[in-house]
């Protein structure tokens, strides 16, 4: 059912593309620790995204309209974007982390994987307020938490879990794949921040998981999409060195 609203929605403007640049952002300029609150407390999780059309010489796409470029560009765009922040939101994320070490010849590794998926076609996604401009779709996204779901996040605000927060990059021209990059490295530089001095010695590896805490916030500057993200953190493994 909402795939096809979105469908509907995207046919009905589709005519206005000929050569676009889409991106998927949150608005920006609402309080995120209205958001926080909101998360924490509330059954429902809504929150509003944007569209953007912007012809930037340096990161333009080339569209056949005739194909449907631009609706296909942006439905597929959705389908992928939306449940991802759905599911750092809901489930959240389990990391691996390996720092460096240069005396032992070790190289950085980071890896991040969700803890469930959440489909673009689960039943209690909705879409509402879809707006259309020169600029811009915009729209809101509503999710309705299970019993289940409600109580994961009755636990993480149950325990005083540390906060962290990161700031990440990845290429416009990647497209999803550009997002899911800057979302890696804010993780990444959020846990390296939090790890550095968490033990007396460097450990050889760190587990643990990440919840957002409040709606990512997604720009593009200079080409790239920049994601800044707040998250709480559980630590669940230190792997220490055996020997030095």
């Amino acid at each position: 059912m909402e795939t096809k609203l979105l469908n509907n929605f995207f046919s009905k403007t589709k005519k206005s593309f000929i050569r676009v640049f889409i991106c998927f952002c949150l608005l920006a300029g609402v309080s995120n620790n209205l958001f926080s609150q909101v998360l924490a407390t509330q059954r429902t999780i809504k929150f509003p995204v944007w569209v953007l059309i912007e012809p930037e010489p340096s990161c333009v796409e080339d569209l056949d309209e005739s194909k449907n470029g631009a609706l296909t560009f942006a439905i597929t765009h959705m389908r992928t974007s939306v449940p991802f922040i759905l599911e750092g939101l809901i489930y959240g994320w389990n990391f691996t982390y390996t720092p460096s070490d240069k005396m032992r010849k070790v190289e950085e590794y980071f890896e991040y994987t969700p803890i469930s998926e959440i489909k673009l076609g689960d039943k209690n996604i909705s879409f509402s307020q879809l707006k259309a401009d020169e600029s811009r779709f915009s729209c809101w996204v509503a999710y309705e938490r299970t019993d289940q779901q409600y109580a994961l996040r009755q636990h993480w605000n149950s325990v005083k879990f540390p906060k962290i927060a990161g700031t990440g990059s990845g290429s416009i021209r990647d497209g999803d794949n550009g997002i899911h990059d800057a979302y890696a490295e804010a993780i990444l530089k959020a846990v390296r921040e939090y790890v550095q001095g968490f033990t007396k010695n460097k450990p050889k590896e760190i587990s643990g998981t990440v919840l957002l805490e409040n709606y990512p916030l997604l720009s593009v500057q200079s080409g790239r999409y920049v994601a800044k993200l707040e998250l709480l953190v559980n630590i669940s493994r230190i792997v220490p060195y055996s020997s030095f």
